[in-house]
């Protein structure tokens, strides 16, 4: 074990901390005044786990922010607190944050580690913050460590170290398309795997009606078998009954102004497939039951026909991109490698194959769309996907919120979506609304029988994906500022170049900050409070759940306003 001191910029000692294992570790000087840098060689491969472990006082911290966290939002205990970060999940990244929104601490840990053991929680012995950190997995023969102890809003200590991943990994970064922030259509929750032709066919249509962009083919093309299972997967070829002519049917789709994205989840192979006797000996394991396996990555024969399975599509159909899902099933390390197999870590194998797939689709389409969900967050993957959907939270406005603020928090300039939004026919046109709402800072995916819907969901779902697309400027390229990520975020404000839009969800008081400001009320009840326009002449236009004004004036308000917003709807504030 060395020992070593985590100093502050005047080379005060802060901490003493201690690196177990083959490395040996340089203090760097950092680009950024206050954060502490320091560079580890090790190579992990050949020689073992580096661990960095250190404690850290942070008394007024009220939650852990982790890259891939679902809802619990608590300060997890020491013992807790492991998280079992892969370049297929999470990223090795934390900040501890108060309730003023402040970051206390924040650590990360270079994009060049694959895999490693990120542990920071509560040391019931001391009432310190213990950091332990363990790289098993990494991309060369060093990693580096920051630290960064500047009091700043959490989303900027965030921005930070995104910023820091992007240079790293400089033009192997995928380019966004721009389709990719525009909204689209999604089949699943639609149709699930009792999906057609015809039915994709009928959503294209509808979909282009409400300015949907593409439609994302999910799940069921692939299978007759509708029980929503994955024992057919592996051979990803169309079932002929519902997709007799897969590249006409991808025609008349491109006919009606869509561009089109099909599901496929490499990763899984099932019993019933062609492929189960070929491969069946070159998998990681089952994973449902014994009905399917997940094929192992570091085997040569894997990645080739992996990699015809998704060129196909584009090459020999016409598709413009593909939903590569259930990376996530590959995040394991325990298995031996195989005989035949070309690399020692999964992971690896992952990107051998991500690299080999993207660079042929590139090739027959430089703008292809590739999707990926959370928790595929880490930065290694920024180098394929070049759009990131929120975790499946069906009829869940709150989740989706805290999915998607999640993953724009640490996507960096990379397109963010919602899940796919759903509701109930019968549903009250403000509940349609929050549902938007709760996806305004992402770009939203729908999945509704949308030319079937009643005058008044129709109104609200045309209303907000004009909204989202007129405020786009602000919700998907402004300074983005969630508050109390312990509590799944009460307000967002996102500041643009001319305006800044906020959303208020559990608190409804609202502080002006900019000359325009568009308020909007996701929150249960009618009515906000904005401080901080008194003695100033403001020009204040209010609309309701479908964008129908209610209510105009102008006024010099007073020290805290009270504006009566409907549920859903919204206010913009003009003032001098």
């Amino acid at each position: 074990m060395t020992t070593f001191e985590i100093r502050s910029r005047d080379r005060r000692i802060v901490r003493s901390a201690s690196l177990t294992g083959p490395g040996t570790l340089t203090e760097r000087a950092a680009d950024e005044p206050d954060v502490l840098r320091y560079d580890v060689s090790a190579d992990v491969a050949a020689d073992g786990p580096v661990t960095l472990r250190w404690t850290w006082p942070a008394e007024d911290a009220v939650t852990l922010w982790q890259a891939a966290q679902g809802s619990r939002r608590n300060l997890p205990t020491d013992w807790g607190s492991h998280r079992d970060v892969r370049s297929v999940r999470s990223a090795p990244v934390a900040t501890l944050v108060d309730a003023q929104d402040r970051s206390l601490l924040t650590i990360s840990l270079s994009s060049n580690v694959r895999g490693c053991d990120f542990a920071v929680g509560v040391s019931e012995e001391t009432a310190e913050q213990l950091i332990e950190l363990t790289v098993t997995d990494l991309e060369g023969e060093g990693f580096a460590l920051r630290i960064d102890p500047r009091a700043q809003h959490f989303a900027e200590a965030l921005r930070a170290v995104t910023a820091e991943w992007t240079a790293e990994l400089g033009d192997r970064i995928a380019d966004v398309p721009p389709v990719a922030r525009q909204a689209m259509y999604s089949t699943w929750y639609s149709d699930h795997q009792h999906v057609s032709a015809e039915s994709v066919e009928r959503h294209a249509r509808a979909g282009t009606a409400y300015g949907t962009k593409a439609i994302i083919v999910d799940d069921g093309w692939q299978t007759d078998d509708t029980r929503r299972g994955y024992a057919y997967c592996g051979d990803w070829e169309p079932t002929s009954p519902k997709f007799p002519d897969m590249a006409e049917h991808v025609r008349r789709v491109h006919t009606l102004g869509q561009q089109y994205v099909l599901w496929i989840a490499p990763a899984l192979i099932g019993v019933q497939s062609k492929a189960w006797r070929k491969l069946k000996d070159r998998t990681l394991g089952f994973a449902d039951g014994e009905v399917t396996a997940v094929l192992d990555p570091r085997c040569p024969e894997v990645r080739e026909h992996l990699l015809e399975c998704c060129v196909r599509p584009v090459r020999d159909w016409g598709v413009d991109g593909l939903k590569i899902d259930f990376i996530d099933s590959w995040a394991r390390s325990s298995v031996p490698p195989p005989p035949g197999s070309d690399c020692s870590s999964v992971d690896e194998g992952v990107e051998r194959f991500l690299q080999a797939v993207t660079d042929e689709l590139r090739k027959l389409r430089p703008d292809v769309l590739i999707e990926f969900r959370q928790d595929y967050v880490h930065p290694r993957l920024w180098r394929f996907g070049t759009f990131l959907r929120a975790g499946d939270c069906a009829l869940d406005a709150v989740e989706n919120r805290v999915r998607t603020i999640d993953c724009r928090l640490l996507a960096g300039d990379r397109a963010v979506h919602s899940d796919m939004l759903m509701w109930h026919p019968s549903a009250p046109a403000e509940n349609v609304a929050q549902h938007f709402i709760g996806a305004l800072f992402s770009t939203p995916q729908v999945s509704m029988e949308l030319d079937a819907l009643p005058p008044g969901h129709q109104q609200v779902v045309r209303y907000w994906l004009g909204f989202m697309r007129d405020h786009a400027d602000a919700l998907q390229h402004g300074v983005l500022l969630p508050s109390r990520p312990d509590a799944r975020y009460t307000q967002v404000r996102a500041i643009g170049a001319t305006e800044t839009v906020v959303a208020v969800y559990t608190n409804p008081v609202v502080r002006l900050q900019e000359s325009c400001t568009v308020v909007v009320n996701g929150g249960a009840e009618r009515g906000l409070y904005v401080e901080g326009a008194c003695n100033r002449l403001a020009d204040l236009v209010v609309s309701d759940c479908s964008g129908h004004e209610v209510h105009r004036e102008t006024t010099t308000p007073p020290a805290v306003w009270g504006i009566d917003v409907p549920v859903g709807g919204s206010a913009r504030i003009v003032y001098d």
